[in-house]
């Protein structure tokens, strides 16, 4: 990996109260029918949560809460998330879906028993989107449990702080971007002169992200419920093949998102067996299985008279659909390189459209 790719990821103004990632799953399908006022929106969540609060109690651990639909309550603070991670945006007024949120919709299940465990689907997703938004984040804390296991709670918290200021120290020396190495050492200033209290910020950094990381199958669920922190075998799996740089430093780019990432996460994470590669299969397999999700992805995507769908969209529909429901191996990458190639379906010609802003490529439709 280059350093010339890498970036600062770090999701700002997170919330001690966002503990559950399955509230978020619970916003998109509440907006899956259509936008909504923000309080009506935090009205069907408290009462979501009102219903589902005994399979919060069986869930490993009951933090995350949401017991009000008062602007500043748990509520509002996933909403705040969910707008932060790309999946909502605010509209007029009201809240809506983003692509990437009605990638989510599209992929999640309608009904489960077990609402707070979250699908293979889902953890596929939010590990992708997680650490496309927020990696120095979360690998700083990971790498401090994978060098100290069974660390408490108390422990975590008061070394976070001088740890996250050390992969950013680290990472300016290891980037030549001069844009980025600014924001590296303008984010470590403003830690060193505003967290005067570091407790109170601290708080709301490192509790969130553990139980989103013991949702996400990376955290031994047994002494969690006693405040300490252990990697699970698939964490500590994931974390061995992450890239590593100088005095193992941990750090992603764009390009391993697009690529490795799907790799090393259906393995070690999933724990998916006899996953076939793509590159294994011969090009009239790829060909029917792309084709079939790509009518699914027209079926489910294309919600206007014109003729194109989101390339991101499309992206995550199919690398997901094909790990999990056809055991393929397969990558971003696989994907939009074979899709790169013109292809006649149902007497449509499909054509990618790249923009420098992967949000805004998309595929278009043309009469063959």
């Amino acid at each position: 990996m280059s350093f010339a790719n890498l970036a600062y990821r770090a999701l700002e103004s997170t919330n001690t109260q966002t503990r559950r990632l399955a509230y978020i799953t619970i916003l998109i399908s509440t907006l899956s029918k259509g936008s909504l006022p923000e309080k009506v929106l935090l009205s069907r969540i408290a009462r979501w949560s009102h219903e589902n609060q005994e399979n919060l109690s069986r869930y490993w651990t009951q933090t995350g809460y949401v017991n009000s639909n008062r602007r500043n309550s748990a509520g509002a603070r996933y909403l705040e998330l969910a707008r932060n991670l790309g999946l909502i945006t605010p509209i007029s007024g009201e809240y809506r879906l983003t692509r990437v949120g009605l990638a989510l919709n599209a992929l999640k299940k309608d009904h489960q028993d077990t609402p707070f465990v979250l699908t293979n689907a889902e953890r596929l997703f939010y590990m992708y989107l997680l650490l496309e938004k927020d990696a120095d984040v979360l690998l700083t804390i990971l790498d401090r449990i994978r060098s100290q296991p069974d660390i408490r709670l108390s422990s975590l918290q008061k070394t976070y702080q001088q740890d996250f200021i050390e992969r950013l120290n680290l990472k300016g020396r290891l980037v030549q971007d001069e844009r980025l190495k600014k924001e590296l050492l303008d984010r470590r200033m403003r830690i060193e002169l505003n967290w005067k209290k570091k407790a109170r910020y601290v708080e709301h950094i490192v509790p969130p992200r553990l139980n989103w990381l013991l949702d996400l199958g990376l955290l031994d669920t047994k002494v969690f419920q006693h405040h300490q922190y252990h990697l699970t075998d698939c964490g500590v799996n994931f974390i061995r093949e992450l890239p590593r740089h100088e005095n193992n430093f941990y750090d992603i780019d764009d390009e391993w998102l697009s690529s490795d990432f799907w790799s090393i996460t259906s393995s070690n994470l999933l724990k998916i067996q006899n996953l076939r590669p793509w590159k294994n299969l011969y090009e009239e397999e790829r060909s029917k299985m792309c084709k079939n999700l790509l009518r699914e992805a027209i079926s489910v995507f294309q919600y206007s008279s014109v003729p194109k769908i989101s390339l991101t969209q499309v992206l995550f529909y199919m690398t997901i659909k094909m790990i999990i429901k056809n055991s393929i191996l397969v990558s971003f990458a696989d994907l939009k390189k074979w899709l790169l190639v013109p292809r006649i379906i149902d007497g449509w010609s499909y054509h990618v459209h790249l923009s420098p802003q992967e949000n805004v490529s998309y595929i278009v439709l043309i009469p063959a």
